[in-house]
């Protein structure tokens, strides 16, 4: 991940980080939590799968790689919802609705 600070970002990164603030900002106050990438989430448990809720990008690039550095795994209930944003993903639990 590249982090720069803000008088080194164009006016387009500024913007965007602006953007992502703002939707993390609302997906907290509706009952989210951020989840930075690289993660999987899944429902179920390890020896009874579910279903990969997020990052089944995650998954195909350890296929073909061969590594799972520095994934992690996080087991949900099955009503979870998951919304991608930037750099990761909002998760939101049971009874929680995810901003549209």
């Amino acid at each position: 991940m590249l982090i720069l600070c803000p008088p080194c970002q164009t006016p387009l990164e500024n913007a965007a980080a602006e953007a992502n603030d703002a939707e993390l900002a609302v997906a907290r106050a509706d009952g989210g939590r951020f989840l930075p990438d690289p993660v999987l989430c899944i429902t179920g448990t390890l020896e009874d799968p579910g279903t990969v809720l997020y990052g089944r990008d995650h998954l195909q690039r350890i296929v073909v790689a061969g590594q799972a550095e520095n994934l992690c795994l996080v087991q949900l209930p099955a009503d979870t919802r998951c919304v991608p944003i930037t750099g990761g993903v909002m998760v939101y639990p049971p009874g929680q609705q995810a901003v549209p």
